[in-house]
């Protein structure tokens, strides 16, 4: 059986004549770009642009190397765009594409930005479940999923197949959110999302990625690379693999690879490049626990001491208002100094702390939660 390919270039800084070269190998190392693209294609490029933040903060898929796949989709004759919907439902992205480096990118290489919150959807269908996808994620001949790697406090990890989830337009996405409150069965919205899309291509930017309390509130990440495969399943495996946590631990892994859409097993991962090494990568706390370990009587008496939630730093809040319009359940409303928890309808999705521009929202965890809380 033929292993699945995955191309890594080293790639330490953002200078665009570096991660041109880097993209430029990668996509070498598998086949060269011609062999994805036809002239006159046209190519979506998909970014994570979660926030209005500037690049250096490492929350967002850096404008230079949207601008080295630009470059070289126009040298094998493609038409690029460049399309996102952000973490909440926002009509007008003008300050995003602005604040992100996109918009300056694209006015200079005349690049259409496409807007997901006004390009009309989709309905699609995968496990009995509804699903509304941006026109033009599925009109476009060719998608480039353009991630950043970068820890997530409910999905553990968020790179190539959760930066799918950007094709559904605004609201909906704290609509699933709602329906799905368990980490798994939210895992379970991310795949399909994934497949129904399912980018024939994915670049990874992983020069400086985020650890820690990610994607918004965690701390940038020298990682120094460019990776480059097909397969997004496999990315993301081998991704975790090389930052210390096996790919089953991560949900989307292993029910993406229970539905046969990647490779998450590393042996059946061929790596094209120079693999880096890094020890010291911080994974988000208190995400899993060893209460299985525990037996069940007990572990029924702890769970009403057990718990881990969102709470808001009042040093740090702005009283902005985006933890509450970000909220899928209503569970935050306006209060006297910060705004409020209603923990009883809380489902620790974590859409506040995600949305949070000042990092003010942060788990609080009870003590016996912080006692049998492990990261494996």
């Amino acid at each position: 059986m033929e292993k699945t390919k995955i191309s890594l270039s080293k790639c330490d800084s953002y200078h665009l004549k570096s991660v041109q070269n880097a993209v430029n190998n990668c996509l070498e190392n598998i086949g060269g770009l011609s062999s994805f693209i036809k002239p006159g294609n046209s190519v979506l490029i998909k970014p994570n642009m979660l926030q209005a933040k500037a690049p250096e903060e490492a929350l967002t898929t850096h404008p230079a190397v949207i601008e080295a796949i630009i470059n070289a989709v126009r040298d094998v004759g493609g038409i690029p765009m460049v399309g996102d919907s952000p973490g909440a439902s926002i009509h007008d992205l003008k300050d995003f594409w602005e604040t992100t480096g996109y918009a300056e990118v694209c006015r200079r290489l005349k690049v259409e930005l496409v807007n997901f919150e006004k390009s009309g959807v989709y309905l699609r269908e995968r496990n009995g479940k509804k699903y509304y996808i941006a026109k033009p994620v599925l009109d476009c001949d060719l998608i480039i999923n353009v991630p950043k790697i970068k820890t997530h406090g409910l999905t553990i990890f968020t790179c190539a197949v959760k930066n799918m989830y950007g094709v559904i337009p605004g609201i909906k996405k704290t609509e699933y959110h709602s329906t799905a409150p368990r980490p798994s069965d939210f895992a379970e919205i991310v795949v399909d999302i994934y497949a129904l899309s399912q980018p024939q291509l994915n670049i990874v930017d992983g020069v400086v990625g985020m650890d820690g309390n990610g994607p918004s509130a965690g701390n940038p990440k020298q990682l120094g690379m460019i990776l480059a495969s097909e397969d997004g399943v496999a990315l993301d495996s081998f991704i975790c693999h090389i930052l210390g946590k096996k790919p089953s631990k991560i949900p989307i892994n292993q029910i993406a690879h229970e539905q046969n859409l990647g490779e998450t097993i590393i042996d059946n991962i061929n790596v094209l490049g120079e693999i880096p090494t890094i020890t010291d990568f911080k994974w988000p706390s208190g995400l899993s626990t060893s209460l299985d370990m525990i037996p069940a009587p007990l572990a029924r008496s702890l769970m009403k001491l057990f718990w881990s939630r969102p709470a808001i730093d009042p040093e740090k809040c702005i009283k902005c208002g985006n933890c509450i319009k970000s909220c899928p359940v209503d569970a935050l409303t306006s209060g006297v100094y910060i705004p409020e928890f209603d923990y009883g309808e809380c489902i620790s999705c974590l859409c506040c702390m995600e949305m949070c521009p000042e990092k003010a929202v942060y788990l609080d965890k009870s003590l016996i939660f912080r006692i049998l809380s492990r990261s494996d």
